[in-house]
């Protein structure tokens, strides 16, 4: 009886490390309260300047600014999520940037993805404000999550100020206490607009065509159409081909945002990316239109019917296991720094849960030996 007891004994300890072991991967922590998605938020955006070897700043008065949210606060209080359709555009997952050295990076990628959607198709959503005297632009009221910042171009004597677009969660972070800043009324957010100033009247912008479509160079329009929008107003039309280095340049003031529409006759749909702005030779701001085609049907050929599957392929939802397992590869880590809009994971506790199931193992087998 005695022996039966204890290889039950060892098989329990056994078992419970493993539990140990394999819930600890799952313990989750969170150091503060959770969002009160009832309550609403203010956002204070300071616009100013500091002259080069000064101390002084100079507050700009009357910059009109625009804010669009695009993403809202998860139900469970703690972390974010992109609105449509400005989830479509990445595939970047808020709640992943948690590395304090890599999060200013992802942002900007988040930032580059939305901008142009934002002010292009959605300007009747912004929320408009103008900075005081102070050069303040202050918004309350607002609902609760991420917003992009657009602000307009200033000009003053024969100096261009431009303010950089950026992103600002509300609420935000006390870095001390390390909880959600509320003002009894309000979730506060703070931010400053980061200003560069220009001495040049004009800069100086290129827009390449680019065809990705090997072995399909057969099924290209002779030319395209070109819709240039400046901060979401047309700007011009513009038309490349072979004959203009599927290219056009023009000059215009800094510190717009600039999109683009295509529009082509043929027989082939591509696949149309933009990508920009990057610096050229010269300062030139280049913007590369890229129409992708792999011509694997070509116009005239017959694609198989629908719910077919080609022999050999994997009927649709069983991918194959290499495919299973590079998304086990691909999952995000979680590397311990907090950074907004995510909190860590509390991962202290793994290795004591580990060390006392190795105890009980040894314990229940040192225990067994004496009684054999």
């Amino acid at each position: 009886m005695n022996k039966f007891m204890n290889r039950i004994s060892r098989i329990l300890a056994f078992v419970m490390a493993m539990l140990l072991v394999v819930g600890g991967m799952s313990f989750t922590s969170y150091a503060r309260e959770p969002i009160d998605k009832g309550k609403k938020g203010k956002l204070t955006i300071t616009y100013r300047f500091k002259e080069d070897g000064t101390d002084s700043y100079q507050n700009f008065k009357g910059i009109e600014v625009s804010i669009y949210k695009i993403a809202s606060v998860l139900e469970d209080g703690f972390s974010f999520e992109l609105d449509s359709p400005y989830n479509t555009l990445t595939d970047i997952d808020l709640s992943t940037i948690t590395d304090k050295d890599t999060a200013a990076d992802t942002w900007s990628k988040v930032l580059r993805a939305v901008e142009s959607e934002a002010i292009t198709n959605h300007s009747a959503d912004a929320i408009t404000g103008v900075t005081d005297e102070d050069g303040k632009a202050v918004f309350e009221n607002l609902d609760l999550g991420i917003y992009l910042v657009k602000s307009a171009v200033v000009e003053e004597d024969d100096c261009t100020y431009v303010f950089s677009s950026f992103l600002v969660s509300v609420p935000q972070l006390d870095e001390e206490t390390d909880e959600w800043i509320y003002d009894d009324t309000y979730y506060v957010a703070e931010a400053f607009a980061k200003c560069e100033r220009f001495l040049v009247e004009k800069a100086k912008f290129s827009l390449y065509k680019r065809w990705a479509d090997a072995g399909g160079e057969q099924y290209r329009p002779q030319s395209i159409t070109v819709v240039i929008k400046r901060d979401g107003e047309v700007y011009d039309t513009v038309t490349l081909s072979q004959d203009t280095g599927w290219s056009y340049s023009w000059e215009d003031k800094p510190g717009y945002t600039w999109s683009f529409e295509e529009s082509y006759t043929g027989d082939v749909s591509y696949n149309v990316s933009i990508s920009g702005p990057v610096f050229g030779d010269g300062g030139v701001v280049v913007y590369t239109i890229t129409n992708s085609y792999t011509p694997s049907n070509p116009p005239g050929d017959n694609p198989p019917p629908p719910g077919d599957t080609p022999p050999g392929d994997n009927p649709p939802g069983t991918p194959d296991l290499p495919d299973v397992l590079g998304a086990i590869r691909n999952l995000p880590q979680v590397l311990g720094a907090r950074r907004l809009p995510q909190t860590g994971q509390l991962w202290w506790p793994l290795p004591i849960l580990v060390i006392t199931g190795v105890f009980l193992i040894i314990k229940g087998i040192r225990k067994n030996s004496k009684n054999a």
